[in-house]
């Protein structure tokens, strides 16, 4: 599922004295590359802890974990930069996501499994990074809860969490081949241009692990007026069905966003379709709308997602009526700049034969390990955060 950030796209088009009185802009505070720590170049620590107890349910399976990663994800990161002559600079960027409730790397295997790239950047020709970054689709802050692995209903049912007796697998519904837009890729070189009237573009080109399949590509375009921020994005990504590689089957991503802040009140909408180009495929349709007021300490959090689906098939491989509506509530009590306390409260209502999971916690099963449609898997949250730098 999607890994939570503020993505260097809110800082390359967004001008300060037109976002002054942003809320968005201010998450970005805590990542030196954005906060003036390295304005005059060096290497800046960062991260955050963030711990919180939840409870989930889904049918008749209930559990209580401690778990990491409510509102950030708990990471450690290194950022640095150089300025070079002409208006140019180098940076860098290093950040291991990982579980603060054990300690456990997010993703084994990949120590910086966030963020690893290094880059070239000029006011005039814009930035170039190579490396493992973010992807060139909409910004995860379309998403009021920031799109975290945990109580976010944009990333579990935005992004087709669907359980079979195979695992949860992403937009498996849709049937062999389809996957996610991942937010992160690998082997990437990603260009952001200068932002000129308005306009910002991203294009990048990800090779595959995978040398024997073709890898990801994708552009968004991004336009600001005053508090109104639009986009628009097209990527693809290939999934391969065999280890070959050979009978990969392309997923083509298309997504339409807009936020409007005024600091006090976040508005947001996105529509997002994912097309497999496998003629027995379904496509997956979501619809999403979101809110933050900010109220000095305060802050309240609302997001809805309804996910709608054609020619989508069950376990058996039956074609089926499916889809879904997400909700989720939060709250934020920020105890500094630095520190705050959260809770958040969500649901998912699976129709017809939609078997979407909230959080992690499975759906009940049959003899045969196939999940129960018609369940309604529920969330809820407090924890604690704090962001060091």
């Amino acid at each position: 599922m999607l890994r939570h950030t503020w993505p260097p796209l809110l800082a390359a088009c967004l001008a300060p004295p037109a976002w002054a009185d942003s809320f968005l802009l201010t998450r970005l505070q805590g990542l030196p590359l954005f906060n003036g720590m390295l304005k005059n170049g060096g290497v800046a620590p960062y991260g955050t802890l963030d711990l919180g107890v939840n409870y989930a349910q889904a049918g008749g399976k209930r559990a209580w974990q401690l778990q990491s990663g409510g509102e950030w994800t708990s990471k450690f990161g290194l950022a640095g930069r150089e300025l070079l002559s002409d208006g140019w600079r180098t940076e860098f960027n290093l950040e291991a996501g990982f579980n603060a409730n054990d300690g456990t790397p997010q993703s084994p295997g990949i120590t910086f499994n966030r963020e690893a790239w290094l880059g070239l950047e000029s006011t005039r020709w814009g930035a170039l990074r190579l490396g493992r970054q973010l992807n060139a689709g909409l910004p995860l802050f379309i998403d009021p809860f920031g799109a975290v692995n945990t109580h976010s209903v944009y990333s579990w049912a935005g992004m087709g969490a669907v359980q079979t007796p195979r695992g949860v697998l992403p937009n498996a519904d849709l049937g062999p081949g389809a996957a996610q837009l991942d937010s992160r890729l690998g082997h990437a070189a990603k260009w952001i241009s200068p932002r000129g009237q308005g306009f910002n573009v991203e294009l990048l080109q990800a090779a595959s692990p995978n040398r024997r399949a073709p890898g990801s590509r994708g552009a968004m375009l991004a336009h600001l007026d005053g508090p109104l921020f639009l986009a628009a994005s097209f990527n693809q990504s290939w999934q391969p069905l065999s280890p070959s590689g050979a009978d990969a089957v392309r997923n083509d991503f298309y997504g339409l966003a807009a936020v409007y802040d005024i600091g006090r009140l976040v508005l947001s909408a996105s529509h997002t379709v994912t097309v497999p180009r496998r003629q027995e495929n379904g496509i997956a349709r979501v619809y999403t709308a979101g809110a933050i007021v900010a109220e000095k300490r305060h802050v309240y959090r609302l997001s809805a997602v309804y996910r709608d689906t054609s020619s989508a098939r069950d376990a058996d491989g039956q074609a089926i009526s499916s889809s879904a509506l997400g909700l989720m509530l939060g709250y934020d009590y920020n105890l500094s700049k630095r520190t705050g306390l959260y809770a958040r409260a969500g649901a998912i209502r699976n129709l017809g034969g939609s078997t979407l999971i909230l959080n992690g916690q499975p759906l009940p099963t049959d003899a045969r390990g196939r999940p129960q449609t018609g369940i309604t898997p529920v969330g809820a949250a407090v924890g604690l955060y704090h962001n060091y730098f």
